[in-house]
């Protein structure tokens, strides 16, 4: 599998593997995800204000992506849309892409990573869970139907040599 960063012209690309991924919460999340209502174009914000995306590679084949941007508020790198297409799931893909994103948090002098996930999508609250993430705040959609996590990470400092500092 490579992981690498995505440019301008494949921000179609991106999206495409977002939707698909993103469909089975389609009519089952109350408010509905607002990845399921985004147009490609809709990335080109992220882009323009430094932030980007990755996506996976495997056998010449995007299998999963995700974004990136500042958190401002918490001076982090926030990790946003991770998305793995369906047949290609319990691969180790998602947690190729947090990690090369963590390293890429790393590299641009953060000492932490965020991510925003749904309560009432609890198998992905335990995924970020097994990987270091923890709950950091909880908010409300206006609705009242739902909420989410904000979960952080704090991540380690490395030595050259890949050691931990």
């Amino acid at each position: 599998m490579d992981i690498r960063m995505a440019g301008r012209e494949e921000i179609g690309l991106v999206y495409e593997i977002m939707q698909e991924a993103f469909r089975e919460y389609a009519g089952v999340l109350q408010p509905p995800s607002g990845a399921l209502g985004e147009k490609p174009e809709d990335l080109l914000p992220l882009f323009e204000a430094g932030g980007g995306a990755v996506l996976a590679w495997e056998a010449g084949r995007a299998v999963g992506s995700a974004r990136y941007k500042r958190d401002g508020d918490r001076d982090a790198l926030y990790i946003g849309r991770v998305a793995v297409l369906p047949d290609c799931r319990r691969r180790g893909i998602g947690e190729a892409l947090l990690r090369h994103l963590e390293e890429l948090a790393r590299g641009l002098g953060y000492s932490r990573t965020t991510l925003g996930v749904r309560l009432s999508i609890p198998g992905n609250v335990s995924y970020y869970e097994r990987h270091g993430y923890r709950p950091v705040e909880k908010h409300e959609y206006p609705c009242g139907r739902d909420s989410w996590y904000i979960m952080s990470k704090e991540l380690q400092r490395w030595e050259e040599g890949g050691r931990p500092a």
